[in-house]
């Protein structure tokens, strides 16, 4: 009998949670437009061959394609929520598997508009339910405002990333409102609750 797996009920209980916060849940292609906005700041690009389509390039995080939907809705009602688990994909430099992708499952949630707070409550909301601790330190990201931005750190990996979106990435995208993200990787958490 088919039954689902452990993966697919802890990612159901994370959107169960981000849904009861009023968050809506988005799902976007796999593929990233091959134009200056979505890959303005990626270094190791990874295009699929004969696509028939702008959208060429394998996504390497959640971020780029929830800000085109930003970017597509800006002109929409605020206060705008949105979050996506979602697969990423991301340069094999260590042969691990055959086809020299890594494939992720990572999370991201949006809040607009939004400042770091409100953003650090969705974080430490996702940790007490789940019972998990993620260490936090200061960095840089190069999305994110200086000083306004932080590394997320799960059993002393580096797992993501939480801030305010930088006013020159908005204005990148032609997005009007201030913009607050989370974006995490799933694959060390599931491994310590589930035994992924």
């Amino acid at each position: 009998a088919g039954e689902e797996s452990k993966e697919e009920k802890f990612k159901a209980k994370m959107a169960e949670l981000l849904i009861g916060l009023q968050i809506n849940e988005i799902s976007t292609y796999h593929l990233i437009r091959n134009n200056e906005a979505e890959l303005s700041n990626l270094k190791d690009k990874m295009e699929v061959e004969n696509s028939k389509t702008d959208y060429k390039i394998l996504r390497p995080n959640l971020l780029i394609p929830a800000l085109r939907i930003f970017s597509e809705n800006k002109d929409h009602d605020y206060p705008q929520k949105i979050f996506e688990i979602g697969t990423i994909f991301i340069n094999d430099k260590n042969n691990i598997t055959e086809t020299g992708i890594l494939e992720k499952d990572n999370l991201i949630v949006l809040l607009s508009p939004s400042n770091f707070t409100e953003i650090k409550q969705i974080l430490n909301y996702l940790e007490n339910s789940l019972n998990i601790k993620i260490e936090v330190k200061e960095s840089l990201h190069q999305d994110l405002i200086d000083g306004r931005s932080i590394s997320l750190h799960f059993n002393k990996k580096q797992v993501g990333y939480l801030g305010e979106v930088h006013p020159k990435t908005l204005q990148d995208w032609n997005i009007k409102m201030p913009i607050s993200v989370l974006e995490i990787s799933l694959d060390e958490i599931m491994n310590e609750i589930i035994g992924y």
